[in-house]
């Protein structure tokens, strides 16, 4: 599926978190904004939003174990600017743009075409 950027959107985290599959986790707390989202910090301690569909939690929900891998990168993009939806998460497409580059962007920063 195509979008276009109907409000651009810039990134508020420089070093954003990744983890493969199986590797441990400590786990934060919930994003109210975003639904689906949990305050994650990896094992390299580096700290970021994690999609909760990714982690098994522990019963405490205070530490988990991730169930894939993933890169909490998102994509600064542009007014008007041409994306390819890759996969839709918790109000966030995975999109890549023209240039080949991949990231998260939030939903309601485009419109399908």
């Amino acid at each position: 599926m195509k979008v276009i950027v109907k409000e651009a959107h810039k990134s508020d985290y420089p070093n954003p978190i990744s983890f493969i599959d199986g590797e441990p986790l400590i786990l934060g707390h919930f994003d109210t904004e975003f639904i689906g989202w949990i305050r994650t910090i990896t094992s390299d301690g580096n700290e970021g939003w994690a999609p909760v569909d990714y982690i098994e939690m522990n019963q405490c929900k205070a530490k988990g174990i991730a169930k894939c891998n993933y890169n909490a990168f998102e994509l600064d993009t542009e007014i008007n600017e041409s994306l390819e939806v890759l996969s839709e998460l918790n109000e966030w497409f995975l999109v890549v743009n023209t240039r080949g580059e991949e990231g998260w962007v939030p939903l309601q920063t485009v419109g399908i075409t």
